[in-house]
């Protein structure tokens, strides 16, 4: 049973994000992310991309990198699907949010 709940903060894809992204052959990937980190996290959002790039976002600073993922497993096998070094849970032990993300909640679109 889930613990916690995920961050799920939403965050667009740049043109200029896109077009690196392009550049190390990943296609199709979609523009909207969402924080992957437990809630009630710190500043930093991390959001998968593909391919092991990620998008981590601050206030006022981006980084699109390619990271390894965490690599830690549940007593069941599931692997936790965040980045390695993240803050929080791990995937498996969070509960998506149980409201839909355009639902009008304060946090869900900024």
């Amino acid at each position: 049973m889930a613990d916690g709940a995920l961050c799920r903060e939403p965050v667009e894809l740049s043109g200029r994000e896109r077009s690196v992204l392009r550049t190390v052959a990943v296609r199709g990937m979609e523009s909207e992310l969402f924080c992957e980190l437990e809630a009630g996290h710190g500043h930093e959002h991390a959001a998968p991309v593909a391919g092991g790039m990620w998008l981590r976002w601050w206030p006022g600073r981006r980084v699109l990198e390619a990271r390894a993922a965490c690599g830690a497993q549940s007593d069941e096998g599931a692997a936790c699907r965040v980045l390695g070094g993240h803050e929080g849970s791990h995937s498996f032990d969070l509960a998506e949010p149980l409201f839909p993300a355009d639902a009008g909640w304060s946090g869900a679109r900024r």
